[in-house]
């Protein structure tokens, strides 16, 4: 016979509407803890670019160098460029987005510590310690691929250009042999705007240390389950040729250098992945070895 009372009409206790909230409350905790984390991170970036600010001079002559440093090889052929600004606040602009872009680098700690406590709580336990690891590795794939772009891709992108304006100045004066004054009139000569040369440098300095960042993203989805290692070596056809889609499409204007150099690390990152996610797996077999061989304990007998 049932212990419930005679007469008893509505749900039994802890289902109904609980049932709900309890099915919600976990969705709506974790919409909490992405504000919370974006909030810190926002946060650590406003410090760090009141920071940078304070040495806006200094960014200003580390960001120009490459440019620089272009002008000075051209020189060289003959070329004399300048950089110019055209709007009376566009060097305020430039500045205070040197000065943002530099802090995300020095931020990029916090920002990468916070993202490891948003996912950790998906994780085994064993690999919850990772956290220092996590963060220390974000931190130098992101703060490498910056570096990579502005060592490399950087100054050979832009003496490549200056070099095919003076090779169009030699062509412009070939089709124009014999008129002087018009040859001189229709010269072409590198004055290069403060915000197109600052805003490209600084987006190509924050797409490559975000794409250096591919091996450690594949790392956590195959902690997560997300991938395999298997699946991605599958896929690794087909990525060679996203990779040269998203080098066209990541690295703005035609700069054919930085085209080039993100397709191709994109797919020695990819395949860097690969090994990474091969080990993570087999670190997970080990862990859960020892719980599916576990030997079960013996019934009492009655």
């Amino acid at each position: 016979m049932s212990d419930q009372p005679t007469g008893a009409t509505g749900p039994p206790e802890g289902t109904g509407n609980e049932a709900n909230d309890e099915r919600r409350m976990p969705f709506m905790d974790h919409l909490s803890e992405l504000r919370d984390r974006l909030r810190n991170s926002l946060l650590a970036v406003v410090i760090a670019a009141i920071g940078c600010y304070v040495f806006r001079g200094f960014l200003f002559r580390v960001m120009a160098k490459p440019l620089l440093g272009a002008f000075q090889k051209a020189k060289e052929q003959g070329i004399v460029g300048q950089i110019i600004f055209t709007s009376p606040i566009e060097a305020f602009l430039v500045l205070l987005k040197t000065a943002l872009v530099a802090a995300i680098f020095f931020a990029s700690p916090v920002i990468f510590h916070q993202l490891w406590a948003f996912i950790s709580p998906g994780l085994y336990p064993h690999e919850k310690r990772w956290a220092v690891p996590f963060v220390l590795t974000a931190v130098l794939l992101f703060v490498g691929g910056g570096v990579f772009c502005y060592q490399l891709v950087l100054p050979a992108g832009y003496e490549f250009f200056l070099t095919a304006a003076q090779d169009a100045t030699v062509q412009l004066t070939r089709e124009l042999e014999g008129a002087v004054d018009v040859v001189h009139a229709a010269s072409i000569r590198p004055m290069i705007s403060m915000d197109e040369y600052f805003g490209l440098t600084l987006m190509l300095l924050l797409v490559f240390g975000a794409v250096f960042e591919l091996p450690l993203i594949l790392s956590v989805l195959t902690m997560l389950g997300v991938v395999s290692a298997a699946s991605l070596w599958r896929f690794n056809r087909y990525a060679i040729l996203l990779f040269a889609v998203a080098g066209a499409i990541l690295t703005p204007g035609d700069l054919v250098i930085g085209q080039l150099a993100m397709a191709g690390s994109l797919t020695v990152l990819y395949n860097l992945s690969i090994a990474l996610a091969w080990l993570v797996q087999r670190r997970r077999r080990s862990a859960d070895q020892p719980a599916v061989h576990a030997p079960t304990a013996l019934a009492p007998k009655e």
